[in-house]
């Protein structure tokens, strides 16, 4: 079954589609829900607003904090009781709120520093696709209203791919080469924006770009969550990510200079360096992976499923994901 991420990100490309729709609606003449005193961009985030104001007060009464905490949804008690085998089968299994422990072998452990620098590489592109995906529309010779309307491909070409990489890497049990296959998809974008000067071209290779960048986001957060054991580990890991990821997207924001419009020859071969170095930190992680898996294979035999007692013991012990029976994705 896909993963809670997978669904994210493929909604959140939906959604991208919805507002890029909604914003050329309200920018177009024919549209008259605008006050003469409202400007478009005001209504719109007002539109926007009120339903995660709305969504965010209702989680806190109705989500539940975990699979034993079902009651108030309608499942069955077997529904729930189905729920709470994933969770252990994922080794979610401490109650703990913050284990100083696991915080500690979140930073000391190496997966995380092959991940970061995979997400490093995807948010330096990712940040800056918003600025350079106007401007070629924009060269098309397309009026504001029509160049927001024009964005709207690229994301539904990335929702498409961003639904068959989660399924093929959930179907498959694969994150690292699934991630370098999408990279790749990324940087034949960027060869064709760096290779070509029509502007239908390099409106195919921003599409081509958002189907390959995209589906990195859930492949790696996927990755992450599956191997590392213990929900502070998991959690801080999660952070670290993001955290890291996200200070390095300034680069991206800083790379597409008007200077060097209109071809971007920097911000097209930041982004592309970006792209490869997800390959090569993927691989190299996804064959790291493979080789330990392989020692334990040989060392302790096929893995056994551990029971709730067990669970717990590795987790209270400071084994986390280096226990015996576990195997990393790959």
């Amino acid at each position: 079954m896909w993963s809670a991420y997978d669904w994210a990100e493929g909604f959140h490309r939906a959604s991208k589609d919805v507002v890029d729709l909604v914003h050329y609606r309200l920018n177009h003449r024919s549209c008259n829900l605008a006050h003469e005193k409202l400007a478009p961009w005001r209504l719109l985030f007002i539109i926007e607003g009120i339903p995660t104001i709305v969504l965010g007060l209702f989680t806190i009464f109705f989500l539940p904090n975990s699979p034993s905490n079902l009651e108030k949804w309608f499942v069955t008690p077997e529904e729930k009781q189905v729920a709470i085998e994933r969770g252990r089968s994922g080794l979610n299994t401490d109650n703990t709120v913050l284990d100083k422990r696991q915080l500690i072998a979140a930073f000391k452990d190496y997966k995380n520093l092959f991940t970061c620098l995979i997400y490093i590489g995807l948010n330096i592109p990712l940040a800056s696709y918003t600025s350079f995906l106007p401007t070629i529309v924009k060269n098309m010779g397309y009026s504001d209203a029509n160049a927001q309307l024009m964005t709207v491909p690229p994301y539904a070409c990335a929702l498409v791919t961003v639904l068959l990489f989660a399924w093929y890497s959930d179907r498959t049990q694969l994150r690292g080469y699934p991630v370098a296959a999408s990279a790749s998809i990324a940087c034949l974008g960027y060869i064709l924006l760096l290779s070509s000067n029509h502007l239908h071209a390099n409106y195919a290779g921003a599409c081509i770009v958002a189907m390959g960048l995209y589906p990195v986001v859930p492949l790696v957060l996927s990755w992450v969550a599956n191997n590392n054991v213990g929900h502070t580990k998991r959690a801080i890991s999660v952070a670290m990510l993001n955290t890291f990821g996200q200070c390095f997207a300034t680069v991206g924001t800083q790379i597409y200079k008007a200077k060097t419009a209109p071809r971007f020859f920097m911000g097209y071969g930041v982004c592309l360096a970006s792209s490869f170095l997800m390959i090569v930190v993927a691989v190299s992680l996804s064959h790291i992976l493979s080789r330990e898996n392989a020692r334990r294979d040989t060392e302790f035999g096929e893995p056994k499923p551990l029971t709730p007692e067990e669970q717990a013991e590795l987790i209270r012990n400071g084994i986390y994901d280096d226990h015996p029976s576990f195997r990393y994705y790959i």
